[in-house]
């Protein structure tokens, strides 16, 4: 759903403008999205108008399971914006044949090794 994109794109302040371009909602839809996260305290609107998440809204956000498929490939996260998650499915994407992959990230940078050593593999290859 595009109003399930708000948190994310709210993660830095945004008008009612610049989320109704990215939503693609119309005003009657984006206004009733943005006044149900404002009600759940999901969001806030600061003194200059515009919309940002609240600490309550970010630990929604890095919670909600999101999932992303492009070329035969399907993800599912939380916890990282899909900025990331593209940069991951670059990588991912010159990967030849199948694969499964599951990641989690620890204190310890785990996660980032993990993916380098990916990387590697593939141009091993």
């Amino acid at each position: 759903m595009k109003s399930d994109k708000i948190l994310e794109y709210c993660r830095t302040p945004k008008s009612f403008t610049e989320l109704k371009e990215l939503t693609g909602l119309s005003d009657a839809g984006l206004y009733k999205a943005l006044n149900k996260f404002l009600e759940e305290g999901l969001i806030r609107k600061t003194e200059e108008g515009k919309y940002v998440t609240t600490d309550k809204g970010e630990k929604a956000y890095n919670t909600q399971l999101k999932s992303l498929m492009e070329e035969g490939i399907w993800i599912e996260y939380y916890g990282i914006g899909e900025d990331k998650i593209r940069e991951i499915l670059k990588i991912l994407k010159s990967v030849k044949g199948e694969f499964y992959l599951k990641a989690s990230k620890s204190a310890d940078e785990s996660l980032l090794e993990q993916l380098i050593i990916l990387q590697e593999l593939n141009r091993n290859e």
